[in-house]
Formats: structure tokens, sequence, C-alpha cells
């Protein structure tokens, strides 16, 4: 669980602080490290025997953990809640207590109103587990590859669906141009672009005109393994120095884009032309 479980004592709706010595004998024995000798750390890191393990921060008036895992760490935090009369407060779930009367002491009505007590029998992490209802993890979406002449900005998505050149879940899609009688309009990943499988497998280019004169191999890395340029006409890819710049962004105009801005990869001067429509 990435998302905090607090851990605070309320009095007439102010958190007030736990004791320290109950903190210490609790949390001490599964605390990396161990404790201070004095004192509570500004954070620290529990580990259970088996295997759990959060992270901890703040004071005796309120602890947060966070990357909470199942289990014994989840006990932990009940009984420390238990022995210092306190409430536990997942993120966006209510607030659990331990008896009927710890509700008026809570800070505000929609507290009062959502909490729920847990009978001393069944006050445990189990407990936790049944009443916090993790939100989604965002999906951890891998590394773009590097393109040496486009800076990705406005072609690429994110995206949980495969591939539709090479089949995987690729966390990102391409949605700039495709060119090509058997191409894909959409769904191919940046990674097929890169690695110049979509275009040996459709036959696709990405970008149509080359403005200047460059190597055969600069020319073929452009329009076949280099994201293309949205543009409302057919789009140019300007060069400089003998070589293919590098795409930088499309700069707006009264809401249309209508410049697109490039810089010489060899001298780094900018470089932009205008798409009027």
């Amino acid at each position: 669980m990435s998302y905090p479980i607090h851990v605070l004592k309320f009095r007439d709706g102010e958190p007030v602080p736990m004791k320290e010595a109950v903190i210490r004998e609790v949390l001490g024995p599964v605390t990396v490290g161990g404790m201070p000798d004095r004192g509570l750390p500004e954070w620290w890191n529990l580990r259970t025997p088996d295997g759990g393990e959060a992270e901890v921060y703040g004071d005796a008036t309120s602890l947060s953990f966070t990357h909470v895992s199942s289990g014994l760490v989840l006990d932990a935090l009940a009984e420390l809640a238990r022995r210092a009369g306190a409430v536990i407060m997942p993120h966006e779930c209510p607030v659990l207590l331990q008896r009927e009367h710890d509700r008026r002491h809570l800070p505000d009505d929609d507290m009062r109103a959502h909490a729920v007590v847990v009978p001393h029998a069944g006050w445990s992490g189990r407990a936790i587990e049944q009443v916090v209802r993790p939100l989604p993890e965002p999906p951890q979406r891998p590394v773009l590859p590097r393109f040496a002449y486009h800076s990705l900005v406005g072609v690429v998505a994110p995206a949980d669906e495969p591939c539709v050149c090479c089949g995987q879940v690729r966390g990102w899609v391409y949605t700039g141009p495709v060119f090509g009688a058997e191409a894909p309009d959409a769904g191919i990943c940046p990674y097929c672009i890169a690695f110049g499988k979509a275009a040996a497998r459709y036959g696709a280019t990405f970008n149509d005109v080359i403005d200047g004169d460059v190597p055969d191999e600069v020319a073929r890395g452009i329009l076949e393994r280099t994201p293309g340029i949205p543009s409302w006409q057919s789009p140019r890819w300007l060069t400089h120095c003998g070589d293919a710049a590098e795409y930088l962004e499309a700069l707006d105009a009264d809401g249309q884009p209508a410049s697109y801005l490039f810089r010489c990869r060899v001298c780094g001067t900018s470089l932009a032309y205008s798409d009027f429509t």
C-alpha cells in the first residue's frame, strides 16, 4: 500500500501526543537498526519477521505509515493504536475506532459520521486490511526510447493496450502520422518505430519530405525510425550542417499549430518553418 495510514490520538477534536514509551515498545522491536537511545527518529523503516515493511514519519502527536505491507506490519499498527488509545486513519477510508465513545473526539462531522468501531476481539491488522481499499496503483510505465532527431513532444500518449505491431503492452502509443498502404493508422508503440520493426513489417514511414541533402543512413533513420510531425500539410524535416535537425515542438498561433521548431544537432542553430493553412 503506497497510500498512507495515520495513527493519532484525539481529545475534543484536537490531536494529543501518544506516550513515547508506548511507541518505542511497540515499534522498537521491528524498527530497522533499532530505536535511538532517546526520543523518536524523524523517519524510520519497519521490517517484520514475515518480511513486511513500512516507512514511518512524524512524532508522538501524529505518525504516518507509508508503503505498508500486509501481515505483521499492520498488526504492529493495530497494537500501537490499541495501547496508545489512538485511532487509525487510512487514506480516503473511514477512521477505525476502538470504542464508540471515541467518536465524539474526532475533529469533524464527516469523520464522526463515517467512522467504524472495531470490537476489541477483532482489533488487528486484519481489521485494517478489511477497511482499507487501496486506490489503484498508477501503471509504472517504462522509459521511452530516445530518438536522436525527435523530442517526442506531441506524438506519444500513455496506453494500456498491446502494440498492434509487436503485440506487447509497452505503456505508450505513438499518435503521430504514419505513411504506407499496409500500415495501421494507430496503435504502434514508439519502440517499434525506434527499432525499425514497424517500418520492416508494414513498409511504413513516419516522415515524408527531408528539406536538404543528408547521408542516406540519416535519411532512412528520419523516414523509417523517427516519429513524424503532426502537421496540417505535408511535414518537412529541416536540415543544417549536413545533418537532419532535431525536431523540438510546434509553436501555437491563435490556437492553430502553424510553426515547427528545430535545432541543429551540430551547431545549435534554431530553425523553423511555417505551415500556413
